[in-house]
């Protein structure tokens, strides 16, 4: 409160009689109480934190309660003890009393200013004086609240009480109010109405301070709170725009449906926004108009204003943090033209060390060869011309260079075999000059070989010999070279360009200069290139292979199926197209293939045809498994004839199914290893012949072989009966003999009864011998003749 207004008030209390504040009865001072209040908050600007208000305010009315109450008490007990000190000491003090007014002037409320006031105009007092150099004689401590002397403390004499006191029965929650009465300085107990309403005033005029301060901030934030969502719409507007013209681009429309929902979407964001910042803007409002708004209400719509703004910001991260650092960095921006500035002289240093390093650069490369530089295979980074001739003279002292190619061919040349030296002529300076040293930079961007270069010499005459010697002209590495040609691929089932061969056949003139640019190089290890072989003369890039390649797919439709009893075998367009001549080392002509038809069929006899394969029998003379080669017995195709049918079939472009193949030799089966459940069992060293059906023997007989011993042994192998026949008269050189049965396996020789024979068996065949054929007896050659059945096999064995 001013001292204006305490002077009014004191003056009013003075004409109304009301100094003595103690003897006021309750209901005035509650009166009296009301009536500043309401003047007082008349006064005071609607404040924002309502619940604040209230909570100082009731702690102000509490302890104006508190102090009322005592005062009540006081009086009607009559132990004030205020009271009680000026009756006692009315009489004895009122000659001090009198002295001591007349001492000093009372203070009164027209004389109490601040102590911020009294301090300002004592600091510009303070500075004038200093500035004249002179001192103030007046310099007084300024009056205060603690000189404050009420017109009952000078009567009763009690001006001079200690100045703090310890203030009881006041509860404990009102801690702050002890504190502003111990600062003040006044003892709420013994002093009068007057301090105490000077007191509450007091408080009052600091929250009022407060209040506006509080508003001025709280002010501060809504107007950053609304930049930054001003903002945030900003961006969110641009940010739309950009996604909508992209659409627009992708779509090649100049609207999309995606722009104009997003626009909805947007409309509606900005419609919520405006609406939820009405909100605000009306709670804040109703927050002044009212003091009576809760602190829970309030905090509860900053805590969802706060949820929001997070919610775009985690929608927009970008945009709002280009909206914050736009915020929070309004007051202080950069500098225009620092970056730039700072940017240009870190150019300026750069360039600087970049020529600085440029031009050491050219100092250190003038005499001595660049990075990365290779001088016939040596190393020559930062090296002297010296140090290269020295290098080379070295190098040719043990050369020897190795060299392999094509077909694993490994040749290798001694350097002391051909001659080889070196030349210190100044070449090595001369490559140096070249390289010049302005370009030293470059070199570190790629490898320089210089090879040749240098003065290598050596003997010609031997280095011909050498060559000529050398592995890569050997027959045994040598492979002539084919061209690309057409194939059909089994796995994608269609024609393809196989790009032939690259052979391995030599050009002498060419390995001999290729040789001797090796030797001249000082190389060491090298391998042959292309260009020392003969090239294929046509490629796999030849547009002729595709016009074979069509004419070849003109027979895809041929096929043919031969059947061979226990399985089949289908010829088509994979064997088919290697009955063609296509001629890749000409004009790529197609031909079929007379000698290539009869190669499928040789192959095809091969697979299936069982002539003269050995075979394992159940064996009546061992009594087990028994192996037998030789002989003729089997299946054979006709590979002449076959082959005459199916080049004609093949070239009439038909097809056939089931086809039998035309054979020169059948079997009886094609069971069980062609020999089927029976067979004729001959071994010559027993001399002892069995007919075996299912593995059982149906006859047996001693025989006689062939004689050995003059060149007639009967052959072992298997064979089959070629026929059977009654009464047939055998001849031979020198003989003519006439039998009653005769069953041919091998030729001329068969088996049939022989009369001449006395006995069989034994070792009869060595001396007394046929001339290969088996004499059987005649009582026994019968019964094998009805048995026996054409081509029969008849197994001869040891």
């Amino acid at each position: 409160m001013s001292r204006v207004e305490r002077k009014r008030l004191e003056k009013e209390a003075k004409k109304k009689n009301k100094t003595r504040l103690f003897k006021s009865n309750e209901k005035e001072v509650k009166e009296s109480e009301e009536s500043l209040e309401a003047d007082e908050s008349a006064k005071l600007p609607p404040r924002l934190d309502a619940s604040r208000d209230k909570k100082v305010d009731d702690n102000i009315d509490f302890v104006t309660k508190k102090i009322e109450d005592r005062f009540i008490a006081r009086e009607s007990k009559n132990t004030d003890p205020i009271k009680k000190a000026l009756e006692k000491s009315q009489d004895s003090n009122y000659e001090l009393k009198n002295k001591r007014l007349a001492e000093m002037a009372m203070k009164t409320a027209d004389k109490i200013v601040s102590v911020e006031d009294e301090e300002m105009r004592l600091k510009r007092r303070r500075a004038y004086l200093d500035s004249k150099n002179e001192v103030d004689p007046d310099d007084k401590p300024p009056i205060t609240v603690d000189d404050i002397r009420t017109e009952e403390d000078i009567n009763l004499g009690i001006y001079d009480r200690p100045q703090v006191k310890e203030i009881k029965d006041i509860d404990a929650n009102l801690e702050s109010d002890i504190n502003i009465n111990e600062v003040k300085h006044i003892d709420i107990e013994k002093a009068p109405f007057e301090d105490v309403v000077k007191v509450v005033e007091s408080r009052i005029a600091a929250e009022k301070i407060r209040h506006e301060e509080q508003k001025k901030e709280e002010e501060k934030i809504l107007k950053q709170e609304q930049i930054k969502k001003e903002v945030l719409e900003k961006e969110l507007r641009e940010r739309e725009r950009l996604k909508t013209q992209q659409l627009n681009l992708d779509m090649g429309q100049d609207q999309a449906p995606k722009p104009e929902t997003s626009s909805k979407k947007k409309g509606w964001f900005k419609r919520n926004m405006d609406e939820k910042n009405q909100e605000e803007v009306k709670g804040l409002d109703q927050a002044s108009q009212s003091e009576e708004l809760s602190s829970q209400e309030n905090k509860a719509e900053e805590v969802k204003a706060e949820e929001k703004v997070q919610e775009i910001k985690q929608e927009t991260k970008a945009p709002i943090l280009v909206a914050d650092e736009k915020i929070d960095s309004m007051g202080d921006l950069p500098k225009k033209g620092g970056f730039k500035s700072f940017l240009k002289k870190l150019c300026i240093f750069l360039i600087a060390i970049i020529v600085l390093v440029y031009i050491a650069g050219c100092l250190i490369f003038k005499d001595r060869y660049f990075v990365n530089t290779s001088i016939n295979g040596i190393k020559a980074d930062l090296k002297t011309p010296g140090d290269i001739d020295k290098l080379a003279s070295d190098k040719t002292a043990n050369y020897k260079l190795n060299i392999s190619g094509r077909n694993d061919v490994k040749d290798s040349i001694n350097g002391s075999d051909i001659g080889i030296a070196y030349v210190k002529d100044g070449s090595a300076a001369k490559i140096k000059a070249d390289q010049g040293f302005l370009a030293w930079p470059l070199a570190f961007l790629d490898k320089t070989n210089i090879d040749g270069k240098l003065n290598v010499k050596y003997d010609e005459a031997k280095l011909n010999d050498v060559v000529k010697k050398l592995n890569i002209f050997d027959k045994k590495y040598i492979k002539a070279p084919v061209s690309a040609f057409p194939r059909f691929d089994e796995k994608k089932k269609d024609y393809v360009v196989d790009k032939g061969d690259l052979g391995s056949t030599p050009i002498e003139a060419s390995v001999k200069n290729f040789v001797a640019s090796s030797v001249k190089a000082e190389a060491t290890k090298v391998e042959y290139p292309a260009s020392a072989y003969k090239a294929q003369k046509n490629k796999a890039d030849d547009k002729r292979i595709e016009k074979a390649i069509a004419q070849l797919k003109e027979y895809d439709k041929v096929k043919v199926v031969y059947d061979f009893e226990k399985e089949k075998y289908v010829a088509g367009t994979k064997d088919i197209s290697t009955m063609f001549n296509v001629a890749s080392e000409d004009d790529y002509k197609v031909e079929l293939s007379k000698d290539k038809v009869r190669e499928f069929v040789r192959s095809l006899s091969k697979k299936y045809s069982t002539y003269g394969d050995a075979r394992e029998i159940p064996s009546a003379s061992t009594g087990g498994k028994l192996k037998v080669t030789g002989g003729i017995y089997g299946w054979l195709i006709d590979r002449e004839k076959e082959t005459d049918y199916l080049y004609d079939l093949v070239k009439a472009k038909k097809s056939e199914n089931n086809r039998k193949p035309i054979y020169a030799q059948t079997a009886i089966t094609r069971e069980n290893q062609d020999l089927g459940n029976e067979f004729i069992e001959i071994d010559l060293t027993k001399q002892h012949m069995w007919f075996v059906r299912d593995g059982k023997v149906l006859i047996e007989t001693p025989i006689v072989s062939g004689n050995p011993n003059r060149g007639d042994a009967t052959p072992p192998g298997i064979y089959p009966v070629n026929y059977k026949t009654r009464h047939a008269t055998l001849k031979g050189p020198g003989y003519s003999s006439p039998v009653s049965y005769w069953m041919p396996f091998n030729g001329d020789i068969g088996i049939h009864d022989a009369s001449w024979q006395p006995v069989y068996g034994g070792s009869r065949y060595l001396y007394a011998g046929s001339h290969g054929c088996i004499n059987t007896p005649y009582s026994k050659v019968a019964q094998f003749y009805a048995l026996t059945k054409e081509g029969m096999p008849v197994v001869v064995h040891y």
